[in-house]
């Protein structure tokens, strides 16, 4: 008697969750009364996932949260001098861990954290890098500076302190200081003056040259902030 195959219909099933198709194959019977079964797999590719975040934050290379300008909190921070000590205080700070004279303050973020960057001179006559964490008031860095540029006489000249020329530049523009620097005067390097930089309420930066022996503002500029 003839042999007489019967092919049955392939069904395939895809499952979406796993990503496997499974097809079947059923044959009939054969004349001896065996039948045979086979089965394939066939793995597919599983969707891949968006990696966008769904808190309304990116998140660069660096593994850093940014708002939608671009900027991370401590950039932000940074700029506007928001959640950090005073200027004053971070004096004070600066001068208790290493008593002398603070000829540079500045906000600034190192390694995700606010701190106010400092250079003094020393009653030791050694200039200083000091670093204060500008939330919490600790000292991060105290390390002898042997690198600095050696303008002792600039600093004797000066009649006003760190704090003082800050809280002037504070009066001067209603903001908050970002940074003071003493700075030699171009045509008399024995005549110091001092540079700062407020942020005030509306965000508007301030650069302020200020006489380093009277405070006197002798020059004082304006930018908007980009935010």
């Amino acid at each position: 008697m003839k042999r007489k195959v019967i092919i049955a219909t392939v069904t395939a099933a895809v499952l979406i969750g796993g990503g496997t198709a499974t097809a079947f194959g059923v044959a009939g019977d054969d004349g001896d009364g065996d039948k045979a079964g086979t089965a394939s797999q066939t793995h597919l590719r599983p969707a891949e996932h968006d990696d966008d975040h769904a808190d309304g934050q990116d998140r660069d290379d660096d593994g850093r949260d940014h708002d939608d300008d671009g900027k991370d909190d401590g950039d932000r921070a940074e700029d506007t001098g928001a959640g950090a000590l005073s200027h004053d205080r971070a004096a004070r700070a600066v001068l208790k861990a290493v008593p002398g004279t603070v000829t540079e303050l500045e906000l600034d973020t190192e390694r995700d954290r606010l701190v106010w960057e400092a250079d003094v001179l020393g009653k030791d006559a050694k200039w200083h890098e000091v670093k204060i964490d500008a939330v919490k008031g600790g000292v991060v860095t105290n390390r002898v500076d042997d690198h600095k540029d050696d303008d002792r006489a600039t600093v004797r000249a000066a009649k006003i302190d760190a704090a003082g020329i800050g809280d002037k530049a504070a009066a001067r523009t209603g903001g908050t200081v970002t940074s003071v620097s003493l700075e030699a005067d171009r045509d008399d390097h024995d005549k110091g003056r001092w540079e700062a930089e407020t942020v005030d309420k509306k965000g508007q930066e301030h650069e302020l040259v200020l006489d380093g022996t009277s405070g006197k503002v002798l020059h004082h500029e304006t930018e908007q902030d980009d935010d």
